[in-house]
Parts: structure tokens; sequence; C-alpha cells
């Protein structure tokens, strides 16, 4: 239908197209186009002349429509490892040259961790499983007279044994890495501990050991040097005290820690409060030796009067191996109300009532003289390569001074210092698991520990 004329030379007319006409001539034009382009992109990413070869090419034989179960088959070479690819979708496990697959129909299977035995017979192996590697320990149901502990660390699992049914007989022989915890403080007992370095070098083969001993006070321990590797089974030696010995290479400090054998409690954080008034400036608590400094200093604690105005003081006369439950209660909590801890020097200057003390969040006055024997004349060379904030006295004298500027800190001041003296001994303990853990993480027969 003509509904107009549009004047395109003098003389002519051209009949306007209707609007729908032109939109359907506009729509089939826009799909041309979009086949063209469509056309064009399938030409540039496939390669139609053998796409369509492919479709285009029939089997020989015409399918078995019996076997409707049959997994079907691509009749054109995909390649061996494809095809391996195929198969082991279809649940098939074939073996193609080239191209070893090891099927496992099973759960993940964990790495294995290399097993580490701690065999104690010292009390200082308490320190070492409970207080710094935060271990625990049951009855031995098979060895009676034993406790087993076992603790997880990263690739390595130490199996902890204590007791006096830990014998060489009851341990077993099948071991692949040792760590040997001994006392060589009296004759006695270093030929206790002989009797555990003989059983290891009878093993076949010697399996690396590592010695935490608690050595003699006097620092008389020359016996162990003919057990060190490479004459015997011992990598590395853990020692307590100033011994001369020490070298970090084969010799490393060990550090006495607290009277775990008194059964001292491990002292959480939440028990320490730091920034309340502590009852107590100091606490002297000790057994006094004939012929000691702790005799002078208990003499000048009576001149001052300390006892009944600024300090908790109880001491013995004789020395006594256990603690009841009430008296050891009593000591910690002396500890936990104490700005300072009066740490005279023992046999040894080293004592555990340093470490105690700052386990407790007590500063220790420590007394630095050189210790008897045959001990290095520095004394305290571990716990200084901490510089903690501990005070040093070389004599008692200096002790009415120390209490007089004690009184007039603050409890701002007080509370940083407990603060600091808590953290730093929890960093030593730190550092010593890190140095237990290097070792017996490590493979190599070197020593790497980390310099104590």
């Amino acid at each position: 239908m003509v509904q107009g004329r549009l004047t395109v030379s003098p003389g002519r007319t051209t009949p306007m197209l209707s609007s729908g006409v032109a939109l359907q001539r506009v729509l089939l034009a826009m799909c041309l186009v979009q086949i063209a382009i469509t056309s064009y992109l399938a030409i540039i990413i496939f390669d139609v002349t053998g796409l369509s070869g492919m479709m285009m090419r029939r089997p020989d034989k015409p399918p078995n429509l019996d076997k409707v179960d049959q997994p079907a088959v691509l009749d054109f070479d995909i390649g061996e490892n494809e095809a391996a690819i195929v198969l082991a979708e279809q649940e098939v496990k074939p073996h193609v040259p080239g191209f070893d697959v090891k099927w496992d129909d099973g759960p993940p299977q964990k790495p294995r961790s290399v097993v580490v035995e701690v065999w104690s017979k010292a009390a200082v192996g308490a320190y070492l499983w409970h207080h710094i590697l935060d271990g625990t320990e049951a009855l031995d149901d098979a060895t009676p007279g034993a406790t087993l502990g076992e603790l997880n660390l990263p690739g390595i699992t130490l199996r902890y044994r204590s007791g006096p049914g830990v014998v060489p007989e009851s341990v077993p022989r099948d071991v692949s890495k040792v760590v040997l915890v001994i006392n060589g403080r009296t004759q006695e007992k270093v030929n206790e501990a002989r009797r555990w370095l003989h059983h290891l070098s009878t093993l076949a083969p010697a399996p690396p050991t590592l010695l935490v001993m608690l050595g003699n006070e006097e620092c008389d321990n020359e016996w162990v040097q003919r057990y060190v590797s490479p004459r015997g089974p011992l990598m590395a030696v853990l020692l307590t005290y100033d011994d001369p010995h020490i070298d970090n290479i084969h010799y490393h400090q060990w550090p006495l820690g607290v009277a775990t054998y008194r059964q001292f409690p491990i002292i959480n954080e939440d028990q320490i409060s730091p920034t309340s008034q502590r009852k107590y400036v100091c606490n002297f608590q000790a057994t006094i030796y004939p012929n000691s400094s702790r005799v002078d200093l208990h003499k000048l604690l009576m001149k001052y009067n300390y006892g009944s105005t600024h300090c908790l003081i109880k001491v013995r006369e004789s020395w006594v191996p256990n603690e009841t439950p009430d008296s050891m209660d009593e000591y910690v909590r002396s500890l936990l109300e104490s700005d300072l801890t009066l740490c005279p020097a023992g046999v040894n200057t080293e004592t555990y009532r340093v470490y105690e003390a700052m386990s407790a969040g007590s500063t220790p006055l420590i007394e630095d003289v050189p210790s008897r024997g045959h001990c290095d004349n520095s004394g305290w060379r571990l716990l200084k390569k901490l510089n903690p904030p501990v005070i040093w006295v070389k004599s008692w004298k200096q002790l009415p001074k120390l209490l007089a500027r004690e009184r007039r800190y603050s409890n701002q001041h007080k509370a940083l210092r407990r603060l600091r003296v808590s953290q730093c001994c929890r960093i030593s303990i730190f550092i010593t698991r890190i140095d237990i853990e290097a070792y017996t993480s490590r493979t190599s027969s070197k020593s790497t520990l980390h310099g104590t």
C-alpha cells in the first residue's frame, strides 16, 4: 500500500516502504552479519577441515547395541598420556610406558616422623619434659615402675620414659635417636651413668645421642669425655654449671632450672599479678651451711631487723631433700608475694632459687662470685647472655643500700620489672626448647645448637 510519494527528480516518484517491511530487512541484514562473523571466528579457533572429517567418519563395524554398559571408546588417536587419563576416568588402571602412575585407593598417608627416645634418670629430666617441652606422662602399663609420655613436634615424636623401672634392660633397643638425661653429681650417680652410656655403645648401630647431664657442682666432669664423638655415641653434651669444657661444639651449657626433685610446680602467667603491690620487699629461705656466705647474710638480716619490717626470713640448719605439699605451697606463695628474692651461693653459685624466683616474677638478688673447684671463674655465663633484669651483688654488705633504694621505687616501676623478669624466664625456656628441637630434628652428626 502506497501511503505517500517521495520526489527524487522532476517528473518521477518512488513509493515509500512501510515501517514494518523496513524493520524486517534490517533484522535480516543483522542476522547475516552475525552469521558471517561467527563463521569467521569458527575458522580461526577450530580446524574446520579436521573437525568435519571426524564428524563424517564412520566406524568400520556397527556398534553392538546389546552391550549397553560398555564404555564408549574414541576411535581417533589422542596420544598415550591422554589415553591413560581417559582410561583412568573409566576406572581402568593401565601401565603406559613412559607414564608411570602410582595408584593408591587408600586414605592419604601422613609423613612419618622420626621417633626420639628420651630416657630420664635425673630430676633435671622432669624440668626438660614438663617445664620446657610442656609434656605429660602416665604410668607405663608395659613396664612396672616406669612412666611414659609422648609429644608430637613437627617431623619428630618425643617418647619420654622415666622412673625406677627405666633400666637399660627395659628400654627398646631398636632406636634411631636418644636423649639421655643423667645425674653426674656424685660418684654413685656417675657409676649409674656409665652403665647407661655403655649400654648405648652396645647397640648396633649405636644411635646418635644427646646427653643432658646434671653436672658436678665443682665441675669435675672429665669422665664423660671418653663417650663423646668420635670416640663414643654422644653427639653433644648439655651440661649444667660453668664447666670449662663448654665450647658450644660438643659441650653446651644447660640451665639448672627449678628443683623438680622437690616437686616445684609450673607457675602460670595468670598466677602473677603485675600491678598489685606485693606483701614483702624480699624473702630469704635457705639452708644455712657453716662457713658460707649464707651465714653472713642471715646475720645481716637479723642485725637490721628486716624480718619484722620488710622481708620474709625462714632458715634451717640442715638440708632436707624433699618438701611436704604444705611447705612447697608456702614457699611458692612467698615468691609470688615478694618483690625480691635473696639468692646466696651454695656449693656452686648457680642455684635453683634463681630460676624459681624468676618463674614467679620475683627479681633475684644474685651473689656473683666464683664457684668452687674447677668451674670457670666468670660465673653465670648462660644467664648473663640473656641480660636479665636481675640484681648482681659481690658482697651482701651492699644489701642495706639496695633495700633502701627498693623501698623508694614506685609500684609502676616494680610492675614493669616484674613483667620483664617473668618474660626473661619464659624466653630462656623458649630458647632451650628450640635447642632441643633443633637437635632432635636434625640428621647430621654436627652440633647445631643455639650456642648455649
